[in-house]
């Protein structure tokens, strides 16, 4: 190339002024300076096979370019992880499926360690390390600050060479500092993930009351990882079972919402967009063949069958929406015995709508058509929208929020949901420390709304953490109520009863 150059720019020379020499002279070298570099750049080819994409891990230095070709028998959707938001890298995104044997180019110009996954087949994933002009791949890590990617690779890691628990530790320890660089949810999605392949190659793991923690994200990510790959719902229940040998009632409830949410399409079928009854329909259909003479194990898998297209509708993808005037439209056109997992999943969507401001709830519960319904809201989006303000020092504006919106039962089951916040979203084995402060709050105003704060927060810690947990925080609860720590006499109840939708 220098050579040709070279022979084109001294035939110039021959035919050419001194001025008009120096101004083409200058032309030719940035020509060919523009020219070398790029011919610097490469392009690579993934193919996308039937088992996955193949080479899974390249190296490649910015502004190198990668084609994914699909030479499968069916359409991709190769984008950056997490699914399904694709945040960290959100340009790496063809925004649609690839049909097969057509193609997409995409260039990378961000050095870093891109993992990627199938958008319509998470199990097939891989990872792009893009090396920077001086051939450097650049930490990840500023002042131990660990970013998202990097993050998942260390949970990942810790996974397969430690175990679940020991994941969670990490989880915690960088919570703690305030380091975290994924939601709570999503974390614990990921850690589900990593344990399915545990599980899937047949090894041995523990699973604890951690993997309860975050909103039960861990056996989103599990059963979404294993319902993919094995479809079999006796294989499902299979790890339901093994999940109840170690922790009891309480996994096996979780497992099973794991498989209503496994179940439903993420992202939905193309022919299903903007058609909420037809992207509920396979996962409804599996719920009533497993659970449909067990409402109680029914409600847990359908939950997990609607939190999905809800997403969809609360983010406005896939033709769906979210009234705001009317939240709960496609809720009222379900079968009754649908009622309580369709309502509850929408009122975890209310938070944005209500602006954060529990006094705006009253108008939307005025209008539930079931008194059951009135309840199972008042519980559920207080204990949302703690999400939101988990971190701070002072939620007394849940206590007077509560008070100035609801009377009577509902008022105590607004507060109920609050200190169930606390545990859906707190720092996990700590969030003990958040209940203490709101009980010991000087916004209570009568002695008969301090002892149910005291009463019903501790029947939630003895709900979530083992029974010596609890007697060793006993101590820190005032005297006056100490009682309450085992409560023996069993004087509190709960304020919400979590009723059955089987019959009206």
């Amino acid at each position: 190339m220098y050579h040709l150059l070279n022979k084109v720019y001294r035939a110039v020379l021959k035919r050419m002024s001194i001025a008009a020499i120096l101004l083409t002279g200058t032309f030719i070298c940035i020509a060919a300076y523009l020219l070398l570099g790029s011919l610097g750049h490469r392009t690579y080819t993934i193919e996308l096979r039937d088992a996955g994409f193949s080479p899974s891990e390249i190296t490649v230095h910015s502004g190198d370019t990668v084609t994914f070709k699909n030479s499968s028998t069916r359409s991709i959707w190769p984008a950056s992880d997490p699914h399904p938001t694709h945040e960290d890298l959100s340009t790496f995104d063809p925004k649609e499926a690839i049909p097969p044997g057509q193609s997409w180019t995409y260039t990378f110009t961000i050095p870093g360690s891109w993992r990627y996954h199938d958008h319509l087949n998470v199990t097939s994933q891989g990872q792009i390390f893009v090396v920077s002009n001086t051939g450097k791949l650049p930490s990840s890590t500023v002042n131990g600050y660990c970013d998202g990617p990097c993050f998942d690779d260390l949970i990942r890691n810790a996974v397969q060479t430690k175990g679940i628990d020991a994941a969670y530790k990490l989880f915690e320890e960088t919570f703690a500092k305030g380091q975290l660089p994924r939601g709570c949810h999503w974390t614990a999605h990921r850690i589900g993930e990593a344990g399915y392949d545990l599980f899937r190659d047949g090894k041995n793991f523990s699973i604890s009351v951690a993997t309860t923690y975050c909103g039960y994200g861990f056996y989103h990510g599990f059963m979404e990882r294993l319902l993919r790959e094995n479809p079999d719902p006796a294989y499902a229940l299979r790890f339901c079972d093994s999940v109840k040998e170690q922790l009891g009632d309480m996994g096996l409830w979780n497992c099973y919402h794991g498989i209503g949410h496994g179940y439903t399409e993420d992202p939905p079928d193309p022919s299903s967009e903007g058609n909420f009854q037809k992207m509920i329909a396979p996962g409804i259909k599996m719920c009533e063949f497993l659970f449909g003479n067990n409402f109680g194990n029914l409600n847990l898998c359908l939950t997990g069958v609607f939190t999905v297209p809800v997403n969809f509708a609360a983010d406005e993808k896939y033709g769906l929406s979210m009234d705001p005037k009317d939240p709960f439209a496609v809720c009222r056109t379900q079968p009754y015995r649908y009622w309580k997992a369709c309502y509850g999943e929408f009122a975890a969507k209310l938070d944005t709508v209500l602006n954060w401001d529990i006094h705006l709830l009253p108008a939307y519960v005025n209008k539930l058509p079931d008194e059951k319904l009135k309840r199972l809201v008042v519980w559920v989006v207080p204990s949302v929208m703690m999400a939101k303000d988990i971190l701070a020092d002072d939620h007394s504006q849940y206590i007077n929020g509560c008070r100035e919106s609801f009377s009577g039962r509902l008022r105590r089951i607004c507060w109920g949901g609050s200190l169930l916040g606390f545990f859906a979203h707190g720092e996990p084995e700590k969030q003990h420390e958040k209940v203490l402060d709101f009980c010991n709050s000087d916004a209570w105003r009568t002695a008969e709304e301090r002892v149910f704060c005291w009463g019903e927060g501790l029947r939630q810690l003895r709900q979530n953490y083992s029974i010596e947990k609890v007697k060793s925080i006993c101590p820190n609860v005032p005297e006056l109520y100490r009682y309450l720590c085992l409560d023996l006499d069993q004087t509190h109840t709960s304020p919400y009863d979590d009723p059955s939708f089987d019959t009206p």
